[in-house]
């Protein structure tokens, strides 16, 4: 592995953290030897809080020695339900103008649907799948807006179950919005579309803005049914290539683990989160190259 592969910083996304308060993650994640915290809108709601306490969470991270490198936004953009699309793009959008306020570089962002959140629309229900596509388009497009004006980068993540699921319709995104959107690669994705990530990294170089740490196992459908997320290492994610593409595009953003190994902390880490976040952090060095195992 490669020294500038290795030195690059490792964050951890704060999703799914079951209400654990800021200061106590950070401090778990700097005590695991986390660089960063990724801030997720668990932590945050711009439409409810004043742009004020992102900056808080911000400067509870930097006490610790911890950066900030994506506040995580996600929202769903696809709805038969004008006003609540609504409130989703503004959210977005005001989450924009936070994270630029508390120097937060990059925004992540999904075309929707969201399935693995409560009342989400299959397309070609309610909605065609060209109606679904119109909506998010033009929802990025005026996050897109935001976001140039304020100075992040926005990055859309190719994901699971939304529009937006393997390369071919990321790509089609990526050709309709303009070229300042970014991207956020997340290998565990393509996983299960079976496309070719060190090749998309290279494909898409200077869009990559952010990435993440996540393996899977498993083929299309439904999460915990027809697929499962594992820790960086475990699953089908071909590392090795990944990182040397990045190494070849000059990427020198962070690396962000992304825990989504539910089983495993039902089970054996008996719902421990500083657990769960020290063994990802343990398997990282691992695979880096850094550490002395487990």
């Amino acid at each position: 592995m490669s020294d500038a592969m290795a030195a690059r910083p490792i964050s951890y996304v704060a999703a799914d953290v079951d209400g654990m308060e800021p200061r106590q993650l950070v401090e778990v994640l700097a005590d695991a030897g986390y660089a960063g915290v990724d801030w997720t809108m668990e932590q945050f709601d711009p439409l409810q809080e004043s742009p004020g306490a992102l900056q808080a969470l911000v400067d509870i991270a930097n006490q610790s020695g911890l950066t900030c490198p994506q506040l995580l936004i996600h929202q769903d953009f696809v709805t038969s339900d004008p006003s609540l699309w609504d409130e989703r793009v503004r959210r977005t959008e005001r989450a924009l103008e936070a994270a630029a306020d508390a120097g937060i570089p990059t925004a992540g962002v999904v075309t929707g649907p969201n399935r693995w959140a409560p009342g989400w629309e299959e397309p070609g229900a309610a909605l065609s799948e060209t109606a679904c596509w119109d909506l998010a388009l033009a929802a990025l497009d005026r996050a897109l807006t935001v976001a140039e004006r304020v100075g992040v980068t926005l990055c859309l993540e190719p994901c699971w179950g939304t529009l937006a699921s393997d390369r071919y319709r990321a790509e089609y995104v990526l050709g309709r919005v303009g070229d300042e959107l970014g991207v956020t690669v997340d290998p565990s994705h393509f996983v299960m579309t079976g496309d070719d990530v060190p090749a998309m990294i290279r494909s898409w170089s200077a869009r990559v803005s952010h990435v993440h740490l996540k393996d899977a196992f498993g083929a299309p459908g439904m999460d915990g049914e027809d697929f499962c997320f594992l820790l960086p290492g475990e699953g089908r994610a071909d590392w090795p290539g990944i990182f040397a593409a990045l190494d070849s595009i000059d990427y020198a953003g962070a690396m962000a683990v992304e825990f989504e190994s539910f089983a495993l902390r039902r089970g054996p880490l008996r719902g421990d989160i500083a657990a769960g976040a020290r063994l990802a952090r343990r398997l990282v060095d691992g695979l880096l190259g850094t550490g002395t195992g487990l």
